[in-house]
């Protein structure tokens, strides 16, 4: 499964954040690709996850969770995917 998150980062706990990435204490397997933030609020970051099940995603995020003020993730399908649920009319 896919899964777009977006989050914003707590300025207040960016030492630590970037500490743990640094030394490699937060698990990376599941994210696809790069983080983008936006231009205008560079606090906001969107990656896509891929994890086997909603429950095993919540497993790999949840240590990143306390870094971040907000986190939404959302549930995403492939573009070939969203064609043929257009396609049927499932929407």
């Amino acid at each position: 499964m896919l899964f777009l998150v977006k989050v914003r980062v707590d300025i207040s706990k960016m030492g630590r954040f970037a500490e743990r990435l640094q030394k490699g204490e937060l698990d990376r397997s599941c994210i696809r690709g790069e983080t983008h933030c936006l231009k205008d609020d560079p606090a906001v970051g969107f990656s896509v996850w891929e994890a086997s099940s909603r429950a095993d995603f919540d497993l790999k995020f949840g240590p990143w969770r306390e870094f971040y003020s907000e986190a939404e993730a959302y549930d995403v399908i492939s573009p070939m995917e969203a064609m043929m649920a257009l396609q049927c009319g499932r929407q």
